[in-house]
Parts: C-alpha cells; sequence; structure tokens
C-alpha cells in the first residue's frame, strides 16, 4: 500500500499539466455561456472531465436561485474536447439550444414536487461534506453523518440525460413527511441510480480501474475470486457518476461486498461521487498515511470534498465507523 501513495502523487503530478489545462478550458467554457445565456448562469462538469473511452462530453447548466439544474450530453470529438476558443464557442451555443428545449421540463410534473407520492419512487441520496456547506444547509433537510451530511435529490432519467432537484425545507412543510421516511424512502431506490464497482490500481506511473462486471452480481463475484490478490482495491460509484459516494450509508450495500471480499472494508472518501474500498486485513498503511492523501485529495477537489476522515465497515457488526489504527494488521 505505501507503493500506492508514492505511485499514486506520482501519478497525479504526470496528470497535473494535463488537468491545469483543462480547467482553463471548463472556465473558459462557463464565461462563454455567461456571456450568451447571462450572468446568473453556471456551468458545472463531472469530476473527471477528461478524454476517456466514453465519447460524451457532460456540461451542467444551472439558474441561480433555481435548486433544478440540466446536463447536457455532447460528442466530445465533435467538439474537439473543447480543445480551442472556437470549439468552445460552438459547444457553448448548442448547450444554450439543449438547455431551453430540456428547461421546459422542468416546469412539468415530475420535479414540482406537489406531493410526496409523485416524487417518492425518484428520491435519491446525497453525501456531502458538512462544513463546506454550512451555508446551503440551512435551506435543505438533512441528516448529520460524521463530518458528512445526507441530503435529498429528486432524480429523473429520460431517454439517457439525467434531471436533478434538491429537496428543500418547504417540499417537507407541503408533503407533511418526517425526514425519516424520507431517508428510508431514497435508500431504498437503489434501482434508480445503481451502484458501479471498479478495480483501480497504478499502471505505467497512470492511476487506472477497470469493470469488473455488467452487473451488480457479476461485481460481487468477481470480487470474491480476487480475494487470494496481494492488494486488491476498488472504486465504488453508481451508474450516472453522480454522488456515488452517497453508497457509503447504505449498509446492506456495503454488508453484501464485504461478504464478496470476506473481510472488513477500509474506505477512503474520494470525492462526493465515489469512494475507494480496501479490504481490510490487506491494508499495510496507516491510517495517518492514509489521512495524508486524503488531504492532498481535497486541496484539490474543490466544491467535491468529502470527509477528512477514514472509515472502517465491520463486517462484524454490519456498521459503518471511524478507522483506527488498531483495526488493521500493521
Amino acid at each position: 500500500m505505501k507503493k500506492f501513495l508514492v505511485s499514486y502523487f506520482f501519478a497525479k503530478k504526470e496528470k497535473e499539466k494535463e488537468k491545469m489545462n483543462m480547467e482553463t478550458r471548463k472556465t473558459s467554457f462557463e464565461e462563454k455561456l455567461k456571456e450568451n445565456l447571462g450572468a446568473e448562469y453556471k456551468a458545472t462538469f463531472p469530476q473527471r472531465m477528461e478524454k476517456q473511452d466514453e465519447e460524451f462530453l457532460r456540461v451542467g447548466v444551472q439558474k441561480f436561485g433555481e435548486s433544478a439544474g440540466i446536463w447536457i450530453y455532447l460528442n466530445g470529438s465533435e467538439f474537439h474536447w473543447l480543445d480551442n476558443e472556437e470549439d468552445i464557442q460552438r459547444a457553448v451555443t448548442k448547450v444554450i439550444e439543449e438547455y431551453k428545449k430540456k428547461r421546459g421540463f422542468l416546469n412539468g410534473p415530475y420535479l414540482t414536487g406537489d406531493s410526496f407520492s409523485n416524487v417518492k419512487n425518484n428520491l435519491v441520496c446525497a453525501l456531502v461534506n458538512r462544513e463546506d456547506n454550512e451555508e446551503v444547509l440551512k435551506y435543505i433537510p438533512h441528516i448529520r453523518y460524521y463530518d458528512m451530511v445526507a441530503y435529498f435529490l429528486i432524480f429523473i432519467t429520460v431517454d439517457g440525460e439525467s434531471y436533478v432537484r434538491t429537496v428543500v425545507n418547504e417540499d417537507l412543510d407541503r408533503w407533511e413527511v418526517e425526514l425519516q421516511d424520507v431517508l428510508e424512502t431514497a435508500k431504498s431506490n437503489t434501482d434508480l441510480n445503481p451502484p458501479v464497482i471498479e478495480m483501480v490500481g497504478i499502471k505505467d506511473w497512470k492511476v487506472i480501474s477497470a469493470p469488473i462486471g455488467n452487473t451488480f452480481g457479476e461485481m460481487l463475484q468477481s470480487i470474491k475470486s480476487h480475494q487470494e490478490q496481494k492488494n486488491p482495491m476498488y472504486v465504488l460509484s453508481n451508474q450516472s457518476g453522480l454522488y456515488g459516494a452517497s453508497n457509503m450509508i447504505d449498509n446492506h450495500l456495503l454488508g453484501q461486498i464485504s461478504e464478496s471480499c470476506n473481510d472488513s472494508l477500509l474506505i477512503l472518501p474520494v470525492d462526493i461521487h465515489e469512494i475507494i474500498l480496501i479490504p481490510s486485513r490487506k491494508n499495510r498503511t496507516s491510517i495517518a498515511d492514509w489521512k495524508a492523501v486524503i488531504h492532498a485529495l481535497n486541496i484539490e477537489n474543490k466544491g467535491v470534498k468529502l470527509s477528512d476522515l477514514v472509515y472502517l465497515f465491520d463486517r462484524a457488526d454490519k456498521k459503518l465507523h471511524v478507522a483506527k489504527n488498531d483495526d488493521f494488521q500493521a
């Protein structure tokens, strides 16, 4: 595991130049979006807006004061992955066109949330850092979870497009339901955005992840087959890649993975979209060293920071705990 620490930081340095370039592109895109659509709009991007095997570039557009935003999917190669100002402007024009078409959908019954019965089958959980979101948490119902909070989204997918609205305090008043009822309902809707597990490691000084199955059952079976590997490590997210770290609050899900590993799970909170899982008996790195990795990630992951802590899902009591050094073999 110590080799992973060294390799990880080398890999981050290798990607630093490309990432800075991508940050510049994202800034330019948002500036042009505001120029064309209005200063009250903002653009958001997935954490890993890089050239991947997938062909689509995902851009979110949200208007200030509205809790709903819209994800727009572009053909990345058509716009040369925003490599120059001309392609950025073309992409902005296309995004605005698609946004205006889809904006009407958000005014419809799916996301207005007039009644609990209309939305309960589309509620999902999200997990964010508590300290970084203290101001906005005044307006949304949430549940404290260590140094994080769980809150709730109305999540709709239509024709491959994801529509998300945050549940606010006024919604609970209108629905006349308790916060715990919303939590239990959201936790039962895992089929809306199914969990995805990939194996993660270092190859040629690069951090890579690889699929281990097409269904969750196949993923669990694959994990069972890795029990004899020296340092198996997995990344857990969900099908959309959005707010996948919320799987941390699903003890049943973590229990299934733990049973497949035949071990408790060390959990590294990478960001709000994904977490890393390590079978605890395979861990040879101190909690202090893992915290150093998390600290470095949190400095870089502004806006998507999840937690400052390292966690352990205990296979015996099937609960999540803050990890301590004596939880692991040295």
